[in-house]
């Protein structure tokens, strides 16, 4: 009841055709159960003496297939109504989850796998839906083909009802056992084909990799690891379930075995062998019902069991902090950005990255961060657009808190261009249209031309309207990296965050897209991280991050002059910029070693 009353709240208008489902169900079980009655009958009109011609045999007969007819297309029905509320029920949870997704901070999938999070909306819907649509509507019948089966044995004679308890109370505590272990179970079983989802998809990332370095799956330690631990759990306990689970089967399909010899003392007692004989036929056809509803108990259970911890997983993600939305929020009045003492933890972690940061991008100007990797720089540029929310410290754009204006207003405002660059398997023309869908394409081309893209328009297939990813059209980094830039200046957002936005070009691509980048950040607030300092000398202000906090500042000739940080990573760059194979054979020390 509790994993249906979870259930139910996505089930919709469709939600009283459910409790049909069940009474339709539950008469296919009576239904079903009349022709057993009647073949008893038609055994003891044979044995009382009768033919084949007997009217009553013949009508027993006619009964039995009419009464087997009607518990199939009773039982069709049942289903029919359960598959329309599954349908619901599967459509409704993934609604659901994909909004609760749009509802999140957007740092929340940096901690969530995109393999994580496929699994848990897309397989556990399809779970409940198998749940809802096979396995409830048997939940009638379950109970009551037991019942009305047991209530008959003892009517008929309650001594053999009594030999048939013997197995079945065995079966029931089977059933038990197995709800308690099978709930413990599931959790662990749940959790790991979800590691191993997220691991596999991480695997085939870096096929190309592993193929390189003619590795094998034993190099990706991880995801065998979540294979070798899935394996052991599962065998594990199929291997608990040996001894138990053969002496179930020997008992619930032994029937026989506990009625014979019940009944060879009822004849030898005194009672009328015919009819003793005719009671114990009865016996033996309906016993083996029994079988069938506890095996459809233990399938039933275990179903129960997936289906409750998959509707928590898909709830689990309905748990997630929204990210927070202020009631009345503020227009936003200028675009001057201002970082006040922020300081910032990443959720779950412990460890302070960000420590009283301090900076101000006003409008029309560029900052670049600069600083070794993991100082804190990137965490910078997704806290702007709030990826995730300061610890303490403030935001603000045009003097105006980033909590206090509306997230619409917020992203419409601010484009973003990262190391990762990510387009969607459409045509160029609606990957760059993305952000803007009611670009004309005269504004898009305008976007391509800025961004240095024709030449990458001019070689493809079909131009801009060819798909990405189709029959073999794939792009470069930086490529991508420029028709990510025309995304953003199509946009022509006041506000524009760049984060290694060369991260993945050539030489080549690099001219191309800095020349794009400067008609980007044209008359815009920018605020640029990079780790190639020739892309940052012409800034307003330069920030060296360093361990979360910012320890110079100043323009590249002012930080050039101070001798400090800055200047030490600039001498490095340019000498890694003149570094040669030749430099390295006359002897040039490198990483520490003559080579």
């Amino acid at each position: 009841m509790s994993t249906f009353s979870k259930l139910s709240k996505y089930m919709g208008s469709r939600k009283p055709l459910f409790p049909l489902a069940l009474i339709l169900s539950a008469l296919s079980a009576i239904a079903g159960l009349v022709p057993f009655l009647l073949m008893w009958l038609i055994v003891r009109e044979i044995l009382s003496g009768g033919d084949m011609t007997n009217i009553r045999i013949f009508d027993y007969s006619i009964g039995a297939v009419l009464a087997s007819v009607a518990s199939v297309l009773l039982y069709f029905a049942a289903l029919a109504c359960s598959h329309l509320v599954a349908f619901r029920l599967e459509g409704d949870l993934r609604r659901f989850a994909m909004k609760k997704l749009m509802t999140a901070p957007l740092g929340f999938f940096d901690k969530n796998p995109t393999g994580k999070l496929r699994k848990i909306i897309d397989d556990n819907a399809a779970i409940t839906h198998t749940f809802v649509a096979h396995q409830m509507p048997d939940i009638s019948s379950t109970i009551l083909i037991p019942i009305i089966a047991l209530v008959m044995m003892f009517v008929f004679d309650w001594r053999l009802g009594l030999a048939t308890l013997v197995p079945i109370a065995y079966a029931i505590f089977i059933l038990s056992t197995l709800g308690r272990k099978g709930t413990k179970f599931m959790e662990r079983y749940m959790q790991s084909l979800e590691e191993m989802n997220s691991e596999a998809v991480e695997y085939v990332r870096g096929i190309p990799v592993v193929k390189v370095f003619q590795q094998t799956i034993y190099s990706f330690k991880n995801f065998y690891k979540t294979i070798e631990t899935y394996h052991q759990m599962v065998t594990a306990y199929s291997n608990s379930w040996k001894v138990p689970y053969c002496i179930y089967t020997t008992l619930v399909n032994g029937f026989v075995l506990f009625l014979v010899p019940v009944a060879i003392l009822i004849i030898g007692n005194g009672d009328d062998v015919k009819l003793t004989i005719v009671n114990m036929m009865i016996y033996v056809l309906v016993t083996p019902l029994f079988s069938q509803c506890v095996m459809r108990s233990m399938y039933l259970s275990n179903a129960t069991n997936q289906a409750g911890i998959a509707i928590d997983r898909i709830n689990d993600i309905a748990r997630t902090k929204d990210l927070e939305v202020c009631e009345n929020p503020v227009p936003m009045q200028g675009f001057d950005v201002e970082f006040k003492n922020v300081n910032f933890t990443y959720p779950g972690t412990e460890a302070q990255v960000l420590h009283n940061v301090s900076f101000a991008v006003p409008t029309g100007s560029t900052v670049a961060l600069v600083g070794a990797s993991g100082g804190g720089k990137s965490t910078v540029a997704k806290l702007l657009p709030r990826f995730f929310d300061v610890d303490s410290g403030e935001i603000t754009i045009g003097g105006i808190s980033v909590k206090q204006i509306d997230p619409k207003e917020l992203m419409k405002n601010i484009s973003f261009v990262f190391q990762n660059t990510r387009l969607f398997k459409m045509s160029i023309l609606d990957n760059v249209r993305y952000g803007t869908p009611d670009a004309t394409l005269e504004q898009v081309n305008e976007a391509l031309d800025l961004a240095q893209c024709r030449e990458i328009i001019d070689k493809l297939p079909n131009g801009i309207h060819t798909v990405i990813g189709s029959k073999g059209t794939y792009l470069s980094g930086g490529e991508q990296q420029r028709v990510v830039l025309a995304r953003a200046i199509l946009k022509n957002a006041p506000i524009v965050v760049l984060d290694e936005a060369t991260a993945f070009a050539d030489p080549e691509n690099e001219r191309l897209i800095q020349e794009a980048l400067r008609k980007l950040a044209k008359g815009k607030t920018v605020l640029m991280i990079a780790h190639r300092l020739t892309s940052i000398v012409n800034a307003d202000e330069i920030l060296v991050v360093e361990n979360g906090e910012i320890v110079e500042r100043g323009t590249h000739n002012e930080l050039i002059g101070k001798s400090g940080v800055y200047a030490k990573m600039w001498a490095e760059y340019q000498q890694s910029t003149t570094w040669t194979l030749d430099n390295a054979k006359n002897g040039e020390n490198v990483g520490g070693e003559n080579v």
